[in-house]
């Protein structure tokens, strides 16, 4: 795992939340929000942490652990050959989007997820809220029920 203490202004491929759009799911943070977190401010990134999105179907690294109040950027690569997702979740939201996309929708991208070309990089800022566990996961098909899916540990 590489963390890297983060300063400076923010990567150009890093989506906001305001050039966000998510086509079936309800994202209106104001109404539902997210119980695990928001979308974070680039000028407050406590941690850079790099993973990597694997054709073997896993990211590496497979694990983290973050503290509530921490806003993390994620700088995800993809360095495999096929298109991967970065997709921020507890288990409901992780079991919910695949069920959406093994139905045919193509989500687009929202303020928790990013799709990654072959040989791109993009990053996602995170404001960690509360203890417990986040999973990240790709949902491109027979991605997620191959194991490409990582563990965010929230301490308390």
């Amino acid at each position: 795992m590489v963390l890297v203490s983060a300063c400076g202004p923010g990567d150009p491929t890093t989506q906001s939340p305001q050039e966000s759009e998510h086509g079936g799911h309800a994202m209106d943070m104001g109404e539902k929000g997210f119980a695990f977190g928001e979308p974070g401010n680039q000028s407050e990134v406590d941690l850079m942490v790099e993973i990597s999105a694997l054709d073997s179907l896993e990211f590496d690294p497979e694990t983290l652990e973050v503290q509530p109040g921490e806003t993390i950027t994620f700088v995800v690569t993809n360095d495999g050959k096929n298109v991967h997702e970065f997709v921020l979740g507890d288990e409901s939201y992780q079991q919910e989007h695949a069920a959406e996309m093994s139905g045919g929708e193509q989500m687009g991208a929202g303020a928790n997820q990013i799709e990654i070309e072959p040989g791109a990089t993009k990053s996602l800022t995170w404001t960690f809220t509360q203890p417990g566990e986040v999973l990240y996961g790709c949902h491109e098909p027979g991605h997620y029920e191959g194991g490409m899916v990582g563990t965010i540990e929230m301490g308390s």
